[in-house]
């Protein structure tokens, strides 16, 4: 949307619409001859409208003079306050630098004509395109104002030479209350309505820009080197607190602001002043470094401990804003387009992206933070997941794969890691707390919903950090690392009875008719791995007889027949194993030759008594009975 028409006041009736309206569109002059059909089409008015008068008609409407008026003001005070050849209110030498009283009042009377204009024109002329400009250019001179003052607090003027630096305190107080004081002029002067909760968290960020560069003078809080630097890093976050504070505006609805005095209705009314100190937070994070940390072996201009991972908390809190009118206003396409552009934020995140990544300052302080905390990826990756959850908790659509995505690369960007190895992605065993909560999440959901498939993903998730924390703990536990295989096969064999047994939908359906057969296969593999390790015969017998009991327990509880006829497969698989081993060492055993065809015998005649009891029927008729009784 163009400037042009978000300015364009809702449809009214009166004199005082008609003033608004020949303000902002200034009459055309049609040729006699137009027809009232080509005026409707407007082919003759853009045919009688010459390129020259174009440009006039846009420099007309929108009016830049103002905005050029103040710059060449701001350019020109800086050159007049500061030392120079060419310096009129300074002897050659005598200052320094800028002499800060002076700049400021200079700065500030430029400001309050820039005021009196915006009140004037909108009371008496009901000119809003231009006052909408002069209010913007009056915010810019309180930023270019707060600015102006690093220079001053870090090295003082001739004037403030010898003394303590409470005057140039004084002065940034004083230009601070200036400044609200001026903004509540402004805003009651051009009878403008709006609510403290939307004036305060402007006017708290106006305090962060004046206020902040306080605390990063050694000689005001006595910090060290290193922890100034920090503060520094820290600046967006703080801006980012004070964003998070304009929840409670939005939460009253646009419809708060319906009735504000202005012709302009939301979102431009009251968010662009919002969003041009959004762009100044970005900037004052480079210019704090620049003016308080300049390294003292600096050989390259962009030698510096900004990255533009810092600014990642601050878009952070803009993505949580913007979730927050989407979701009050119900603007379903931004809700999907937060959804699927937040995690862009990885990109400024990457401490490799600026083009001054390998120089000194840049990367001493990236190592630094990298070892005290963690990377600035991966705190990126942990506060994308975190914005996911309250996007998902809020009850937006897809958030979950958002929140899930996050978590895995938790688990797969490493946390601490040097420069060189900050482009290396790789499964992290040590990292494993992200899938336990995946984990975690999705068992809970899938016992509120009763979904099976839910909770077999759960199950991968704790399959994946069972092995992954094993891999990182044999020598603690002792372990041969070919165990750890079993292990994590076992939870997997173990969690698909526990699904089995609990879940009842057509998944958990299809899971009985493979989990019978994986527990088999896995029982012998397990006792082909138990005879290499040598653990001894008993141990396999007493494992096979463990699992085939499970089996029939499990069902019976579920009265499933496949799990059943496997469990008697394994009995007749151990029956047929006991007997061909017992007769192979039956034969190659030592024993008197009368001996073996005496215990033949007996056996033959066993086989001949089941035979015939089997052809009378008593076995049908006992196993009648028995399921009578039952």
């Amino acid at each position: 949307m163009s400037e042009d028409s978000a300015a364009t006041p809702a449809p009214s009736s009166g004199p005082a619409a008609g003033a608004v309206d020949a303000q902002l569109s200034p009459p055309i002059a049609l040729p006699p001859e137009a027809t009232s059909d080509e005026m409707e089409s407007g082919s003759t008015v853009r045919a009688a409208v010459p390129a020259s008068d174009g440009i006039l008609k846009l420099l007309y409407t929108h009016n830049p003079f103002y905005l050029i008026s103040a710059c060449l003001f701001v350019y020109g005070l800086k050159k007049l306050f500061r030392q120079g050849d060419q310096s009129i209110l300074f002897g050659q030498g005598s200052v320094a630098y800028m002499e800060p009283w002076g700049l400021a009042l200079s700065l500030a009377a430029v400001t309050v004509l820039m005021t009196i204009t915006a009140i004037v024109i909108v009371r008496v002329g009901k000119v809003w395109e231009d006052a909408r400009s002069i209010v913007l250019i009056v915010l810019m001179m309180f930023l270019a104002i707060s600015i102006s003052f690093d220079e001053l607090i870090t090295v003082r003027s001739d004037r403030d030479n010898g003394h303590s630096f409470e005057s140039v305190v004084a002065l940034i107080l004083m230009s601070y209350g200036f400044c609200v004081v001026l903004s509540e002029l402004l805003i009651r002067g051009q009878r403008v309505r709006l609510s403290r909760s939307w004036r305060l968290p402007l006017y708290g960020f106006l305090g962060l820009f004046f206020c902040y560069p306080l605390g990063l003078l050694p000689e005001v809080m006595g910090f060290t080197n290193e922890k100034v630097r920090w503060l520094i890093a820290a600046f967006p976050s703080a801006a980012s607190v004070l964003a998070l504070t304009l929840i409670p505006a939005i939460r009253s609805g646009s419809s708060s602001v319906a009735e504000n005095g202005t012709p302009w209705r939301w979102p431009w009314f009251p968010w662009t002043p919002f969003v041009l100190v959004a762009g100044t937070v970005c900037f004052r994070s480079y210019s704090l470094t620049i003016s308080f940390d300049v390294p003292v072996t600096m050989k390259h201009f962009w030698d510096t401990t900004f990255g533009l991972y810092q600014l990642v908390p601050f878009l952070l809190a803009v993505q949580l804003l913007l979730l927050e009118i989407s979701i009050v206003e119900k603007r379903r396409k931004l809700q999907w387009c937060l959804m699927l552009t937040a995690s862009l934020l990885l990109l400024p995140a990457h401490p490799l992206i600026v083009p001054w990544h390998g120089l000194p300052a840049y990367r001493g302080f990236l190592e630094n933070l990298t070892m005290t905390a963690a990377s600035p990826l991966y705190l990126t990756i942990l506060a994308l997941g975190g914005f996911y959850a309250i996007a998902w908790w809020r009850g937006l659509r897809f958030a979950e794969f958002g929140f899930f995505a996050m978590t895995s690369l938790a688990t797969i960007v490493p946390a601490r890691v040097s420069m060189p190895q900050l482009a290396s992605i790789n499964w992290l065993p040590n990292q494993i707390w992200p899938i336990v909560l995946n984990a975690a999440v999705l068992l809970y959901i899938s016992l509120h919903t009763r979904r099976s498939i839910l909770a077999a993903i759960s199950l991968v998730c704790i399959a994946w950090a069972s092995h992954g924390y094993l891999v990182s703990s044999v020598q603690s536990f002792g372990l041969l690392p070919r165990m750890v295989p079993l292990i994590t096969m076992h939870v997997v064999l173990l969690g698909l009875m526990g699904i089995c047994l609990s879940y009842r939908d057509r998944f958990a359906e299809f899971l009985r008719e493979v989990t019978a057969a994986a527990t088999s296969l896995g029982m012998l593999v397990t006792v082909v791995q138990l005879t290499r390790f040598h653990a001894g015969v008993a141990v396999s017998i007493f494992y096979a007889v463990a699992v085939t009991a499970t089996l029939f327990a499990a069902g019976r509880l579920m009265n499933n027949k496949l799990f059943f006829w496997t469990a008697a497969a394994h009995c007749l698989g151990g029956i047929l194993l006991a007997t061909g081993y017992g007769s192979w060492l039956f034969v190659r055993s030592d024993l008197p030759a009368g001996i073996k065809s005496v215990a033949l015998a007996g056996l033959s005649f066993l086989v001949a008594i089941a035979i015939s009891a089997g052809k009378s029927g008593m076995l049908q008729h006992c196993f009648r009975k028995k399921q009578t009784e039952t």
